[in-house]
């Protein structure tokens, strides 16, 4: 069976990022391509503004799949969010489907945001506070989504199903125990409106850019049904090995910019440790899954997670607040 890379080379790269840009009146002479991944991208300009296509053949995400996106994002640019905004084709479109080959490629379009990547060498507390407004703003737009009925997100138990599945046999100690220390956790959570629903899950510095007063988040790609605390954690996974005189002035400056835009409960504070840890079982799958080099270093590895995420790093100081 081809691999996700291996249906996305059979596109010829040049002629067809210009052909499908002008499905969107893209300058041709602008068009670029800046990444060759999971998406190929391409970057254009039209009616003076600087636009991103994304293109993804249509065995590896559906129709369906980047409509899913498409209008969850579009729902969040329209009511107020800090987000990239879909952009309509010429033909009024959100998602264009376009063949070659005998393959099908779909693409999509957002604008571009101003600004560059949260600063991931000398972050300051003035981009996590607009991070966390942006987040906060984010969340609360979700909030009201309604999805048509014909589309459908994954769910945190569609990737916790997913990582329960990729541990081998070999994984049963300590990375199982690991999973099944988690598991009851999980499904102990409460699935309700003021706690859970679509997140982002991929709240990076590569998907915050700041412009020098405001955040704008990007990429969009697989929105799921999760909890929100499970996007509020995900930023610090990056920074995890700050000294705490580092780390908690910028998690104060996050949480106190999320909390003037959407309530955030000490509770909830509580249970990022744990959903930082959840989060590292399913990229440690997907190291596993990519690299063809065994992992004896389980336990170290597990017991690094622990030191990192551990109550007293994710903290909120609540005499301080």
């Amino acid at each position: 069976m081809n691999s996700w890379s291996e249906r996305n080379a059979k596109l010829d790269r040049e002629r067809s990022g210009r052909e499908i840009a002008a499905l969107w009146r893209a300058d041709p002479d602008s068009v670029r391509l800046v990444n060759d991944g999971i998406n190929i991208v391409y970057r254009f300009e039209a009616d003076g503004r600087g636009m991103f296509l994304k293109v993804c053949n249509a065995a590896n995400r559906s129709m369906l799949e980047h409509r899913a996106a498409a209008e969850y994002l579009q729902h969040l640019a329209v009511n107020g969010a800090d987000v990239c905004a879909p952009v309509m084709s010429a033909g009024g479109r959100l998602v264009e489907e376009y063949p070659q080959s005998g393959e099908s490629y779909l693409a999509w379009v957002t604008t571009e945001a101003p600004g560059r990547a949260i600063s991931l060498e000398a972050p300051t507390t003035e981009e996590f506070h607009a991070w966390g407004v942006a987040l906060g703003k984010m969340h609360r737009t979700a909030e009201t989504f309604r999805p048509s009925d014909d589309l459908s997100y994954l769910t945190w138990k569609d990737l916790w199903r997913q990582t329960n599945d990729g541990l081998g046999p070999e994984d049963t100690e300590p990375v199982r125990a690991e999973y099944d220390s988690l598991d009851p956790w999980l499904r102990s959570l409460p699935e309700d409106l003021a706690g859970f629903g679509l997140t982002h899950t991929d709240i990076r510095t590569e998907n915050a850019m700041w412009d020098g007063e405001r955040v704008r988040i990007i990429d969009f790609d697989e929105p799921v049904y999760h909890w929100y605390a499970s996007d509020v954690m995900r930023p610090f996974l990056e920074f995890s090995l700050l000294p705490a005189l580092r780390f908690d002035p910028l998690f104060d400056a996050f949480l106190a910019g999320y909390r003037e835009v959407r309530e955030f409960s000490d509770r909830w504070v509580g249970e990022l440790p744990r959903f930082a840890r959840m989060k590292n079982l399913g990229f440690y799958w997907w190291d596993a899954v990519n690299s063809s080099a065994n992992r004896p270093d389980y336990g170290e590895w597990i017991a690094g997670i622990r030191r990192r995420y551990g109550a007293e790093r994710l903290r909120l100081d609540v005499e301080r607040s």
